[in-house]
């Protein structure tokens, strides 16, 4: 992919966020590999509903701008580490580390809300029954 400057200087295909108090801060160049809820428990204990939006990205395109995120690692029920990053001073979620050399970005600590665009959903034979699950997107099946 080639990068296109704009007039501040930022990649023309660069999407941006952080926390909510501003102390940490992203930015993050190139395609999404992935989009989509996942209904895990894990995810929607850190997420604080009944999905978490994920926006999986090449760990290597992210970039730290601003603060330093407090992280923790859990391990999740494929057995694979997520080392979860957050602000330490507001909390807010920022992005989970994945053994694959991804990252699990939250979709809410986009900037632009609207970037974040769903196709798929994971783990959502495991929701509560009051979750709110997109019938009409691809089941990313769970991984062994």
């Amino acid at each position: 992919m080639t990068e296109t400057k704009t007039a501040t200087n930022a990649p023309k295909d660069q999407v941006t966020g952080g926390c909510l108090c501003g102390e940490v801060s992203f930015s993050i160049v190139g395609e999404a590999v992935a989009q989509l809820l996942c209904f895990c428990p894990d995810c929607r204990k850190i997420s604080g509903a009944d999905a978490y939006a994920a926006y999986v990205v090449p760990r290597a395109a992210l970039t730290l701008e601003a603060g330093t995120p407090t992280s923790y690692t859990v391990t999740a029920a494929s057995g694979r580490l997520n080392k979860r990053n957050f602000c330490g001073t507001c909390g807010s979620r920022l992005w989970a580390d994945l053994e694959m050399d991804l990252a699990s970005v939250s979709g809410t600590a986009l900037n632009d809300p609207e970037v974040f665009q769903p196709t798929m959903v994971h783990c959502e034979s495991g929701a509560p029954t009051w979750a709110r699950i997109p019938e009409h997107m691809e089941s990313l099946p769970p991984s062994s």
